[in-house]
């Protein structure tokens, strides 16, 4: 997989997921429900000589599948950037770890965690009817995609304990500034009539950097496209848009800035201040929800000591 859409240059490839020869158990459709999600191309299917291994058969796999496609949709307008990126100068759209990390021999022989996307890591419990997963981290800052929380890589391998079947480890890289809907949907056409937030995972530097690309998602030339980057520095965030494809009324809802130690005193949006209900500092996670509700067309600055 890693060697189709990284060396080779194949990107929209794809496991038939929960396999296709023999015949497949609960708990093993259940992790390759949730491996499969970040495959390019995600498709459960196997030969006519099998048992039936639909998602919805075993309560245990469609759960994981729900878990997993929640978190697919999501991701799915930060996965069509890397895609569109790939397009335009062959950045593999699923990165081997060595890609990040090329200076960290550690990393060279990994082939069962990638990136999906250049943020996104995923570790994958591979072995049936276990419940952890030993995990290599680099040397940097990781969050947990759900529940936020920080690991500090140290470049070695982390032993995570009670995976259960219905989850997959996926931490956003420290660094990045990740765009993702408001939450999932049954098609991509519903999709894109969700709302935008921004997920800020600053690096040890406090900075962290992102884009954005949105077109019609039908045409092969693009007459029309859309086109926002991002960047944090000094606690500070800065959403520069351009283009001419009609976005509707979509909007960024919220704005989340992860591994802050301490709630803000002050959160201000292009220069005025915000009320205090427009924040919410989690002290669990360290994060802050700021809602900004700024058109997807705006440009904005958001700001906060």
């Amino acid at each position: 997989m890693l060697g189709f859409a990284s060396l080779f240059q194949v990107p929209e490839v794809g496991s038939d997921v929960c396999g296709f020869g023999a015949n497949t158990t609960e708990t093993l459709c259940a992790r390759w429900a949730t491996l499969g999600a970040f495959n390019p191309f995600y498709r459960n299917h196997n030969g006519d000589t099998s048992i039936s291994q639909e998602f919805y058969r075993w309560p245990t796999v469609a759960q994981a599948a729900r878990n997993a496609i929640d978190m697919r949709y999501r991701l799915l307008d930060y996965f069509y950037t890397a895609l569109h990126q790939a397009h335009l100068d062959g950045t593999p759209v699923l990165q081997p770890l060595w890609f990040q990390y090329p200076k960290d021999a550690n990393t060279y022989g990994i082939d069962l965690q990638f990136f999906f996307g250049d943020s996104v890591l995923v570790s994958p419990v591979t072995q049936e009817n276990v419940t952890s997963v030993t995990v290599y981290f680099p040397d940097d800052v990781f969050y947990d995609f759900k529940s936020y929380a920080v690991t500090n890589g140290a470049g070695a391998a982390v032993d995570l304990s009670n995976v259960d079947y219905t989850q997959i480890p996926v931490h956003i890289r420290g660094g990045v500034v990740l765009p993702l809907r408001v939450s999932s949907a049954y098609t991509t056409k519903q999709l894109r009539k969700k709302d935008f937030e921004l997920v800020v995972a600053p690096d040890r530097s406090g900075k962290a950097s992102g884009s954005l690309y949105i077109d019609d998602g039908v045409s092969i030339t693009q007459a029309k496209t859309y086109t926002a980057q991002y960047t944090y520095s000094g606690k500070q965030l800065k959403v520069s848009t351009k283009g001419s494809f009609d976005v509707g009324g979509l909007k960024y809802r919220t704005v989340k800035v992860l591994g802050v130690q301490s709630a803000p005193s002050s959160v201000s949006l292009n220069g005025h201040t915000l009320a205090s209900s427009a924040i919410a500092y989690n002290s669990t996670s360290h994060s802050v929800a700021v809602n900004v509700t700024q058109p997807l067309t705006s440009s904005f600055t958001l700001k906060w000591t």
